[in-house]
């Protein structure tokens, strides 16, 4: 009879081990962590600074470019007195818009290559 009741202790041992080392709440777990870090990921605040860097280079340096071109279009003519002065520097405004605009797409094309070239 003791024979039995040491095998019947034993069996249970083993068993309540093998539950232990299973832990049945584990995807409970996993899913309970998952939703934390979303929560979490979804209470952080935008800032400004993240936005600015989600826009493309082509439309930020097209942006810088059109404000220096502004800058340009008011230096110029107090800067060259005469008829044709303003006319000057709206067409330098208008070509480094563009040109920051092309700067742009070359820092996104590069960007987009070194990403591909990454991925080899």
């Amino acid at each position: 009879m003791s024979h039995s009741n040491r095998d019947q202790d034993r069996f249970r041992r083993i068993r309540d081990q093998q539950l232990a080392s299973r832990d049945p709440l584990i995807k409970q777990r996993k899913l309970d962590r998952s939703i934390a870090e979303k929560h979490r990921r979804a209470q952080t605040r935008f800032t400004f600074g993240q936005i600015w860097r989600e826009i493309p280079h082509k439309w930020r340096d097209m942006l810088g470019g059109a404000v220096l071109g502004v800058i340009i279009v008011i230096a110029v003519p107090a800067l060259v007195p005469g008829p044709w002065s303003l006319c000057i520097g709206l067409g330098a405004f208008a070509f480094v818009t563009f040109l920051g605009f092309l700067i742009g797409r070359y820092e996104d094309t590069k960007e987009d290559v070194e990403d591909l070239a990454g991925r080899l």
